[in-house]
């Protein structure tokens, strides 16, 4: 909500400044992990579909959360868009709707999952929301899931008892079924 003036009111600055403060911690975070200044193996974890997630930092550029995504016509309906993150072009993937577990979010404000440039595709995962930093030392793997496609690395539980899914990011962006985002 904005002012008379135009700018914004003091809720809506708060939750610009909180947003701002979460992204300015996981930004430090993710750098201490990638150096191994956090102590052990650490994953991201992240909700889509009502699932939670995680993936290797090594296999994401960034989390970003931006104000809405350019549609994309002839398209299948998980492929919500396009973005344009500082001057590059992603095509934008709802993870929840890709894998049958949800439809795909509405429009507005959206949360991406930005893929590693290694991985040679500009691809974004739409999620619910990124949860930080999750320890592997602290989780207990999980029986395997049998017929499970090659970008789903395992399952994993916490100590609250909540089942986590491993994913490789890498593998998923690079599937056919995946890149298939035509209608």
């Amino acid at each position: 909500m904005a002012g008379l003036d135009g700018t914004p009111d003091t809720e809506s600055r708060r939750e610009q400044e909180s947003l701002r403060d979460f992204q300015s911690r996981l930004a430090e975070r993710l750098a201490l992990a990638e150096t191994g200044a956090a102590g052990g193996a650490s994953r991201l974890g992240f909700i889509a579909g009502g699932r939670h997630w995680l993936v290797a930092l090594d296999q994401i550029n960034e989390v970003v959360t931006l104000p809405g995504l350019t549609e994309v016509p002839w398209a299948r309906p998980w492929f919500v868009g396009v973005a344009s993150v500082r001057g590059s072009l992603y095509g934008c993937t709802d993870l929840a709707a890709y894998l049958g577990l949800a439809a795909p979010i509405p429009k507005g404000e959206v949360r991406l999952l930005l893929a590693h440039p290694r991985h040679g595709i500009n691809a974004a995962l739409r999620i619910d929301r990124a949860l930080g930093l999750r320890a592997l030392d602290k989780l207990t793997p999980e029986p395997g899931v049998a017929d499970a496609p090659a970008w789903r690395l395992g399952d994993w539980r916490d100590e609250n008892g909540q089942v986590w899914t491993e994913i490789s990011l890498e593998n998923l962006v690079t599937t056919p079924e995946f890149m298939d985002v035509t209608a």
